[in-house]
């Protein structure tokens, strides 16, 4: 970044030192960037081309151009060519045949739009407080900062921001967002007075440089599409290289200039692993056959995709068969991956209509339920008690939040910090690969004893053997034979198709989970002890016979036969499943999320509880006593003791809004939620509503609802003169009835008329506040993009012309502002006057400023100044005997062909440079005589 904004500064400097002569006798201005091709090097040329939503004309055009340069001269590029097209409706980059652009255009069109608001919404900052972007490390190890330099009124807004969200009774947050997605979110607990700022939020390095080098180069002023761009051809790290198929560009390219090219050479030595805090999982994942290198480098710190994550685990698990991948988003049908796909669909680490782009890096989130599924971590617990000291798990899924608890509770991972997890956090590949490898340090064909857990993939004979770490029996596997084999670790099947498990002798096991492919057979001794039995996945029969203290079946749409076991607890807590029971259970339950739950008893139960909707539970047997929870159930069991207890749910429930009968000028909101008509105590969702939009921040996923109960909320609002004269808060109830499996709502609602400040208080208010505002010295960092996302409000510049009492001898009034680079036009009269026009510019550069002062309008040229360098027309002439005086940007002499493009910043010897369709809208309507105010 140092290295970009020195350039700049050098390019600064010669545009000035030339501009001395600008309306003199030298040309006044550097040679145009896109430079011309011949035609045959143009056919060899490697376009992308993006459709426009906004016409490309007048400095929208510039913007956009320089924005592209500015991206474009970030990652390196330097033989390009930016052109727009000639109706405006689209824009070109080319590049030399040879050049690699796989996911550029992606990256282009992003819009880098920067927001920082509050809980209730309001956006206090954007991109036009941003001065400049820059990264730095973090506070933490292998962490980046964002570095945000504000502009004046950048600080003053984070001022006013930081000051109202402290003295707030809750969530007291500050929202920052990049293209409408929260990059960070502090909590301010003070008034923060300062034009610099740092955001942290566990970001890499790599992440934060992208941040920055995305928004300092500025944001799109109107929106981007490709709509044309060669196809890519290159696979990314760790992709399979023996598939075929089709490779369409990544979102968010690491290096789009340098694709990446899988590494075929077998070394576990690659220079940017030296001293990495991973270097030690890196090698053993090299090792095992998991990770390959590209281009000479492991790249540790590059983000993790989820078929890349796919990919590695489908080869620790030995994956071959494949599974349709028709229900797949249709995206991901001609990727390079989809057999990748098939087989995770295979393995049942994917669903298989899943609607996923995986060419997207993986969230830890996401990579905490592949874990999961892999290594069969299912456990019928459905807290999460093992995530209460971290802070930051309101984003995650049920189903994310039971992985990461599983994960947590067996030390697989661990908090990003000691009370976050980082849930939305993109993974690396270095951190994917070391959760693997604390599941596991061994891949072979048969167990061999070495230290940490085992994947095996061939059929295995084990006698007497104490076990180091889990036994993991991955896809190739059919039959496994356990003789007096101990461990108080996992034994795991996953993946198998048609699988034989028997153990027989002095045998015990901590766990045992199955998660076959297709069937799995587990017949165990009598002498056999298994603490926990996991029947997991979906799909297949699977067939247990033996002791085991407890037996939870987290499988969906499986056939499950237990006729010959006996076990102290049975609970299913999948949807779906087929259950004929057949031995001796003390206690078994159905729970609320297993669904369609069919279970023959044909032995007996001690207690049963049927709590999934629509169960079916019959059979020969017995239970000694049973609560029924579910509705719509079919009941046939013998039992001595039956009780029902169906949820009636919250329909019932009424909710009272209590507000004031109005909201006093510059005053709060206080509203107040009240409960009547609820039964017992209920786990609801709660959300309070403004406008009948969720207001981020104020809602409860595990909302105690007791009749009587009180949930109260206050507003804040920003006063100003045009506001809304009511708002509308409501409070909405959601809770998902165990009994029936529907889904509840109550929602309630009060508007309440607002108060506003008259108007004579906006006007002296904005007054004061618009004359210490308005300044004369330009403080940009001399782009055109700074002056289009930079400029006063319309109705400040009227107020400030007004306040400062200007009159005119025309109906016209010309305000040349030297602090935002442009040229405003008023027409009315003294104290009336009315913005019509505002038009970016360029005027006096540093050293040969256009000085402030009162002038008029003096003369007119429609034929211009014409020197053997330039031709500048037409030409409006003010500050009376000087040369000073409106005119177009530099074209070759004798034609109206710009080839100095220079807006937006201070560059000339003085004069105002327009762009050819602003100078002509002031000659042709200005007239001569129109005061002209220079400030």
């Amino acid at each position: 970044m140092k290295k970009r904004m020195i350039s700049g500064v050098l390019a600064a400097v010669m545009l000035l030192s030339t501009a001395y002569a600008a309306e003199g006798s030298t040309p006044d201005g550097t040679a145009a960037a896109d430079t011309a091709v011949s035609a045959d090097a143009a056919e060899q040329t490697v376009k992308l081309v993006f459709k426009a939503d906004t016409p490309l004309t007048g400095a929208n055009g510039d913007m956009v151009t320089e924005i592209l340069k500015n991206r474009l001269a970030a990652l390196g590029y330097k033989d390009y060519t930016v052109t727009v097209s000639e109706d405006g409706t689209g824009i070109t980059v080319a590049f030399p045949h040879s050049t690699q652009v796989s996911g550029l255009a992606d990256y282009l069109v992003q819009p880098a739009a920067f927001t920082a608001s509050d809980a209730d919404g309001k956006v206090w900052l954007t991109n036009e407080d941003l001065k400049q972007v820059t990264s730095s490390k973090g506070s933490k190890d292998s962490t980046g900062c964002i570095v945000l330099t504000l502009t004046t009124k950048g600080r003053q807004s984070l001022r006013e921001a930081t000051t109202d969200i402290a003295s707030r009774d809750s969530d007291r947050k500050l929202y920052i967002k990049v293209d409408g997605k929260t990059i960070a979110f502090p909590t301010i607990s003070g008034k923060i007075d300062s034009s610099s700022v740092n955001i942290e939020n566990n970001f890499t390095e790599g992440e934060a440089s992208n941040y920055a080098l995305l928004l300092n180069a500025g944001a799109l002023p109107v929106g981007l599409t490709v709509s044309e761009a060669p196809a890519g051809n290159d696979k990314p790290i760790d992709g399979d290289d023996n598939n075929g198929g089709t490779t369409t560009e990544p979102t968010s390219p690491t290096t789009p200039t340098n694709p990446d090219t899988p590494d075929t050479s077998d070394t576990t030595e690659f220079p940017d692993m030296k001293g990495h805090w991973a270097e030690a999982a890196l090698k053993k994942g090299i090792t095992l056959g998991l990770l390959k290198g590209s281009n000479g480098k492991m790249l540790p710190n590059d983000l993790v995709r989820g078929s890349e994550a796919l990919t590695i685990l489908n080869r620790a698990l030995g994956a071959n068969e494949q599974d349709s991948t028709a229900s797949l988003a249709a995206s991901q049908q001609n990727q390079w991956y989809i057999s990748e796909l098939g087989k995770a669909i295979h393995l049942n680490l994917i669903d298989a209509a899943d609607s996923r782009n995986f060419a997207n890096a993986a969230t830890r989130a996401e990579a905490f339920v592949y874990i999961v599924r892999a290594f069969v971590y299912d456990r019928a617990e459905s807290g999460t008690d093992e995530l209460s000291v971290f802070t930051d798990t309101g984003s995650m899924t049920t189903a994310q939040k039971q992985a990461a608890a599983a994960l947590v509770a067996s030390g697989v991972i661990k908090g990003d910090t000691a009370t976050t997890l980082a849930p939305d956090k993109k993974l690396t590949r270095a951190e994917f690969v070391t959760m693997i490898t604390r599941i596991t340090g061994n891949i072979s064909a048969e167990y061999t004893g070495a230290a940490g857990g085992s994947i095996v993939s061939g059929d295995t004979t084990l006698t007497a053997s104490n076990l180091t770490g889990d036994l993991i029996f991955s896809a190739p596997v059919h039959t496994v034979n356990l003789s007096d084999v101990s461990t108080p670790n996992r034994v795991v099947l996953k993946g198998c198709d048609n699988v034989t498990l028997t153990a027989d002798g002095q045998a015990g096991m901590s766990v045992l989970a199955a998660d076959p492919a297709d069937s799995a057979n587990i017949t165990l001794g009598d002498s056999v002890s298994v603490n926990t039995l996991v029947i997991a996945g979906d799909g297949g029969a699977v067939t247990f016979s033996g002791k085991a203290a407890n037996i939870e079946i987290t499988a969906s749409n499986r056939v499950i036969d237990l006729s010959g076991m006996t076990a102290d607890t049975l609970t299913i807590t999948g949807s779906g499943n087929t259950v004929n029971l057949g031995g001796t259970v003390g206690a078994a339950a159905i729970e609320s999320g297993a669904k369609n739950t069919r279970l023959s008893v044909d032995g007996s139960s001690g207690s049963l509880l049927v709590a999934g909707y629509g169960s079916t539970v019959g059979g020969a047997g017995h239970a000694d006593s049973m609560e029924i929870r579910a509705a719509g159930c079919n009941v046939t069991l013998a039992c001595d003791n039956k009780v029902e207890n169906i949820d009636t749910g919250i329909k019932n429930v009424k909710i009272d809004i209590g507000v004031p009968t109005k909201v006093t000028a510059g005053g709060s909101l206080v509203s107040q939620a009240t409960f009547s008509g609820v039964e017992g105590t209920k786990i609801c969702k709660a959300q309070w509503y403004q406008d009948g939009k969720p207001l981020s921040g104020f809602g409860n996923d595990n909302f105690e609802l007791t009749d009587g109960k009180v949930s109260k909320h206050t507003t804040y609002f920003t006063f100003t003169k045009n506001m809304k004269t009511s708002v509308t808060t409501g409070f909405k109830l959601t809770y998902v009835n165990p009994s029936t499996g529907e889904t509840e709502e109550v929602y309630a609602e009060k508007t309440v008329p607002i108060e506003n400040y008259s108007n004579e208080w906006y006007q002296q208010r904005d007054v004061d506040r618009v004359l210490k505002l308005v300044s004369s010295t330009y403080r940009g960092n001399y782009t055109t993009s700074y002056a289009v996302n930079n400029d006063y409000k319309s109705y400040e510049k009227e107020t400030w012309v007004n306040a400062k009492g200007y009159s005119s001898k025309s109906s016209y009034l010309v305000w040349i502002n030297r602090a935002y680079q442009h040229v405003n036009v008023f027409t009315g009269s003294k104290g009336n006057w009315k913005l019509v026009k505002s038009f970016v510019v360029g005027t006096g550069a540093a050293d040969t400023p256009t000085p402030t002062g009162l002038t008029t309008v003096t003369y007119k040229l429609k034929a211009g100044w014409t020197t053997s360098t330039y031709t500048v027309r037409p030409v409006i002439g003010f500050y009376p005997d000087t040369g000073y005086a409106f005119h177009s940007r530099l074209c070759t002499p004798n034609t109206d062909r710009e080839y100095d493009f220079s807006s937006g910043y201070p560059v000339s010897h003085g004069c105002v440079r327009m762009q050819k369709n602003d100078v002509n809208w002031i000659y042709d309507n200005v007239p001569i005589g129109s005061t002209v105010v220079i400030f």
